[in-house]
Parts: C-alpha cells; sequence; structure tokens
C-alpha cells in the first residue's frame, strides 16, 4: 500500500496510547516523495549562551509516498521514527542516531508488542527508482563558494585528507566545514576521490544535516568538533 496522512496520523494516535502512554504532543505530519528516505523525524535545537542544548522543538514528521510496502512494515516505519522523537522530545542523549537508548526502546517495543522494527528501514530491490535508504557514516564536506552558492562532496574514506587539501585548490571557497551523517540522503551522491563539488540549496543542506555531527579536520585526523 501507500502511505497517506490519515493512515500517519491513525498510526501515530494508535502507537502513540499503545507503546507511549500517550504522551507525545501531537507532531506535525508532512508527505513527501522523497526516495532517500521511507521516514524522518525533524526538529530544531535551542542552545544557551554556552552553546549548551537546552530543548528540542518545531517537531515535524515526514513520509514518503514513493514507496508500496505492506501496513505492518509502514507501522514500523512510524513506529521507528515515533522512538526518535520521544527521545528528542524527551532530551534523552544516546550513544549515536541509532545508539544504545534508541535500541531498548526498540527492542522492548517489539518483544512487547510483536513489531518488527529495524535501525535500518528496508526497501526491496525491486522496488520502483528505489534507492540505497541503508544507514551508513557518510563524511560530507560542506562548501561555501565565494559566489555564495553551497555545494557539497560525499568523500571516500581513504580520500578525506586529500580532499580536505585539494579541494580548495580547485574552486573558490568561501568556507568548508566537514560533518559526518548516516543519513540516506547522501547516499545519492558518489563517493568522491577526487575533487567535485555538488551544487544544492541552502534549505535542502540544512534539511539534512539536522542529525550530522560536526567534525574538525586538520589534515591528518578528522573527529567530532
Amino acid at each position: 500500500m501507500r502511505v497517506t496522512y490519515q493512515f500517519v496520523k491513525d498510526s501515530f494516535d494508535k502507537f502513540n496510547k499503545l507503546c507511549f502512554e500517550g504522551v507525545l504532543p501531537i507532531i506535525p505530519i508532512r508527505l513527501t516523495e522523497a526516495r532517500t528516505f521511507l521516514g524522518k523525524v525533524t526538529y530544531k535545537s535551542r542552545k544557551d549562551f554556552f552553546g549548551l542544548n537546552i530543548s528540542n522543538e518545531d517537531f515535524v514528521l515526514s513520509v514518503s509516498t514513493s514507496f508500496d510496502l505492506p501496513e505492518n512494515e509502514l507501522e514500523d516505519v512510524v513506529l521507528h521514527e515515533m522512538i526518535h522523537y520521544y527521545l528528542a522530545w524527551r532530551g534523552i542523549r544516546d550513544t549515536s542516531v541509532h545508539g544504545d537508548a534508541f535500541k531498548k526502546m526498540m527492542e522492548t517495543i517489539n518483544l512487547k508488542y510483536g513489531r518488527h522494527i529495524n535501525i535500518r528501514h528496508r526497501i526491496e530491490e525491486d522496488q520502483p527508482g528505489s534507492v540505497d535508504v541503508r544507514y551508513r557514516a557518510n563524511y560530507i564536506c560542506v562548501s561555501q563558494l565565494e559566489d555564495g552558492n553551497w555545494g557539497i562532496t560525499v568523500s571516500a574514506t581513504t580520500r578525506i585528507f586529500e580532499l580536505n587539501r585539494e579541494l580548495p585548490r580547485y574552486y573558490r571557497l568561501k568556507s568548508m566545514t566537514w560533518y559526518g551523517s548516516i543519513d540516506p540522503y547522501f547516499n545519492t551522491y558518489p563517493r568522491c576521490k577526487t575533487p567535485k563539488i555538488y551544487g544544492i540549496s541552502k534549505e535542502e543542506l540544512d534539511a539534512h544535516l539536522v542529525d550530522a555531527t560536526l567534525l574538525k579536520c586538520d589534515g591528518h585526523t578528522i573527529c567530532p568538533a
């Protein structure tokens, strides 16, 4: 079946009562034709004077209508994203995007309610227009060019330091920042071994860097900033 707004809303209401004791506030639902993900929860983080996160707000649940999946699998997609929502809404820090806290909730819900939530949303290979939606680690260099445009380079893991050195030589850059992300969106870009920047709008870039980790690259090591 193809997901509909009513299906997502009904699933959210049902599982909020069943699995989350009805505590989750109603969340805006957005349907999208994206082929790079099945579901995603986005939000904004408020920080204090010292840059420390004090709360998360403006949550949105996005679900793709581009895939034809069994009803129970679509319900598991909604549940997967509801776990993300719960952890972020409660301000529960996890060891990673799908870290210990996420896995504990996922396993509890699977065992107690007979669900089959996965860390990775699975798409069958014969889905029309399907893409790689696995959660895999990507090293992303975000560049702002001198003309004001933005671009990204998804680096091959063996070429990070070479690209860090070479990109400013091939392009006129205003800034260059590295991120780590498992957002499947970045799987649609080739893993570059040579200097190459792909243009992207700032709005689209910001949407997919919500859960990314800011990295520091000194030319010899790369680690969380």
